[in-house]
Parts: C-alpha cells; sequence; structure tokens
C-alpha cells in the first residue's frame, strides 16, 4: 500500500510566542490523528530554535490530506494565524531491496 507522506516545516509568527504555538498544534495534533486517514501526525520542535517546528504525516491518500485542511479543527487552528508555513515536502517512502 503506498500512502501519502508529507513533511511541513512551519515557524512561529512575528508577535506570537513558540509557546501558544506549540500549546494550539499539539491541540490540533490530538484531533488530527482521529481523521480518516490520517496514520501519522508527529508534531517535532526544534532544538536549536523552538520557534520552529516540523509536522511528519502520513495519510492512506492525499484527498485525505485535503479533507483535513477542511475540517473544523484545521480552520480554527489556521484562524489562530499562530504559525507560516516554511515548506511542504511531498514524500515517498523508499522500500530495501
Amino acid at each position: 500500500m503506498n500512502t501519502f507522506l508529507v513533511s511541513a516545516g512551519l515557524k512561529t509568527c512575528a508577535g506570537k510566542t513558540s509557546s501558544q504555538a506549540l500549546t494550539n498544534l499539539a491541540k490540533l495534533q490530538a484531533q488530527t490523528i482521529n481523521e480518516p486517514g490520517c496514520l501519522r501526525f508527529d508534531l517535532l520542535q526544534h532544538r536549536d530554535n523552538p520557534e520552529l517546528f516540523t509536522l511528519w504525516e502520513e495519510w492512506l491518500s492525499e484527498q485525505d490530506l485535503q479533507a483535513h485542511f477542511k475540517a473544523a479543527h484545521t480552520l480554527e487552528y489556521l484562524a489562530l494565524e499562530l504559525t507560516e508555513v516554511l515548506y511542504v515536502e511531498k514524500l515517498v517512502r523508499i522500500k530495501s531491496a
């Protein structure tokens, strides 16, 4: 089964704190992991710069990820404007020979 893998880099927005971002990202994580099609939604904070976060996500399909962006809890998080997206990488798992 090929799943849809994403790595996303986030930065705390000016005028917001990394503590605010972390609290609300953790809430988003707890809700997202229960969404249909979500297999993994890891939240990581950078050691050297706590203003930066990485999301490692695994979905059954890209359509499941698109549905995530329409979910009420995702829209609520985005409306807070706590973080900005620095990058999004769509990844493919390499299978060992």
